[in-house]
């Protein structure tokens, strides 16, 4: 890269920095996040298209992990924005006018218990046993009714414990350390990702069971062919538990795909992984993003990165220091600098 071009970049603040992709799938715009008196992110804004591979990279303390937690949602931003096709993580987030509707029922009702039930004790004052089971009732719907306002609260402030919400929108995340159910097999672990399963539901297990039936063999089908993609169907009934590091790995990326997602973050995907299975794995992802699949990446193995990114976000001191192709990221001063020391 240029000694020019590397000085457009780093002098241009990040609101200015035109985007890559005329529609990308995720925009990342004057993203800030603090610790106490620590700034981890400092108006980092950048963008990620479809069907690419973005990498993000940076030394130690760059504000790398950060960012990918509020681009999944697990942190909330203290200022700036990120957003998934078009639409602001907090408003996907957002409690649903029906889930509030939910709510507010369901405390209408604990009110009404509780009401009821003073009301039956009004009337049979006399009777000890009467007003024990009274205030009995009382008293569980009054705790049933702070529990409900409670859990509304914590939604209604769009908080960051509905992550869950963004994976179902599409936006989907691995972890450095895996998070597999050691105790189920590894078959059991992807056919368990799909969401809305009509076997979740206990009424369907005994008035709909030839559709729960059904449905549970099509996730079963599915599960063996996501194994065999990865080419870990011969590990299906091992208990995830057993399986090494890098099988590990490769199971977390097909319990997100089981998930039919959009755009997925790999958080560290070879840390730890040996380089027969790290091969496998990298080969992988192309294929995936051939098919139509995004990844945005972390990862310190320099390698990989340069083998597997269409384009590089160098972040340093929680901004985006500079952006480009491998080639020109491999030979950029600027990012020479930030992860040597400039002398």
């Amino acid at each position: 890269m240029s000694t020019d071009h590397t000085e457009l970049s780093m002098n241009m603040s990040d609101d200015e920095s035109p985007p890559s992709d005329t529609n990308p799938l995720l925009t990342v715009r004057n993203l800030r996040k603090t610790f106490g008196g620590i700034v981890a992110v400092d108006g980092a804004s950048f963008d990620i298209n479809s069907e690419s591979i973005t990498g993000l990279i940076g030394p130690n303390g760059a504000g790398k992990t950060t960012t990918f937690n509020l681009i999944s949602g697990f942190y909330i931003p203290d200022g700036g924005t990120v957003r998934y096709r078009g639409t602001d993580l907090q408003t996907l987030m957002t409690p649903t006018q029906t889930e509030s509707q939910i709510w507010s029922a369901a405390s209408a009702f604990t009110t009404g218990v509780i009401g009821g039930a003073i009301g039956l004790g009004t009337l049979n004052l006399g009777a000890l046993p009467a007003i024990g089971m009274t205030a009995g009732a009382a008293a569980l719907g009054a705790g049933g009714y702070l529990t409900q306002e409670r859990f509304k609260q914590r939604g209604s402030e769009t908080a960051n414990s509905r992550p869950y919400m963004l994976a179902r929108s599409g936006l989907v995340r691995t972890f450095q350390l895996t998070r597999e159910l050691g105790e189920m097999t590894a078959l059991e672990n992807l056919m368990l990702a799909p969401q809305d399963q009509a076997g979740e539901r206990v009424l369907n297990t005994w008035l709909r069971q030839s559709t729960v039936a059904a449905e549970e063999d099509t996730v079963r089908n599915r599960a063996i062919e996501m194994l065999e993609l990865l080419e870990i169907d011969h590990l299906q009934n091992e208990p995830a538990g057993n399986l090494s590091g890098g099988q590990r790995k490769l199971l977390e990326l097909g319990r997100v795909l089981m998930l039919d997602p959009e755009l997925i973050l790999l958080d560290e995907p070879v840390a730890g992984v040996n380089p027969a299975l790290t091969q496998k794995l990298m080969n992988r992802v192309k294929a995936l993003r051939d098919d139509g699949y995004t990844f945005c990446i972390v990862e310190h193995d320099m390698d990989v990165i340069m083998e597997l990114s269409d384009r590089i976000i160098v972040m340093n001191e929680g901004k985006r220091l500079v952006e480009g192709s491998p080639e020109e990221i491999r030979s950029d001063q600027a990012v020479i600098d930030a992860y040597l020391g400039a002398e």
